[in-house]
């Protein structure tokens, strides 16, 4: 009876400590992976003269259902242009924050905003601090018109 308690106890205390090992995993709302952008999928644009325009709806190297690049690193202080070129507007790709289904995800204070203006095609958004700040398309992003902003 002694050996069955001892047994039973230590596979409980296990299963506590996986638990919480696994329980958060995928919840980090800083440091995440959001919107299939990996690490090394990111593309480096924080220098001075790197170019940091995502473009979308068949702008600037994107396709009709995708953004590009669609994972940029930036610094803090610099800015990201979404451009739809001359045939895309935010009315077509409803811009917002967050991922799929959770405008919150990422970090705290995404400067993007809900864009679905059918007149606007671009908009210069300022990211002021460090942060991981996901964004999708909202009429696209089950598709995959997914991206992240990784501010350093």
């Amino acid at each position: 009876m002694r050996v069955r308690f001892a047994v039973t106890h230590r596979l409980s205390a296990l299963v506590v400590v996986l638990s919480a090992l696994t329980s958060s995993c995928g919840t980090d709302a800083e440091g995440g992976s959001f919107n299939d952008c990996a690490s090394s999928q990111f593309v480096d644009r924080t220098a001075a003269s790197a170019s940091r325009t995502i473009g979308y709806g068949g702008a600037s190297g994107s396709t009709l259902f995708t953004y590009s690049p669609r994972c940029i690193t930036i610094a803090a202080g610099q800015s990201v242009t979404f451009s739809g070129g001359a045939t895309s507007s935010f009315g077509v790709h409803p811009l917002s924050p967050g991922v799929l289904n959770s405008p919150r995800a990422g970090t705290a204070g995404n400067p993007i905003q809900r864009l679905t203006d059918g007149n606007m095609r671009e908009v210069t958004v300022t990211f002021p601090s460090a942060g991981t700040f996901p964004y999708i398309c909202e009429a696209h992003a089950s598709t995959g018109m997914t991206g992240v902003v990784r501010v350093q």
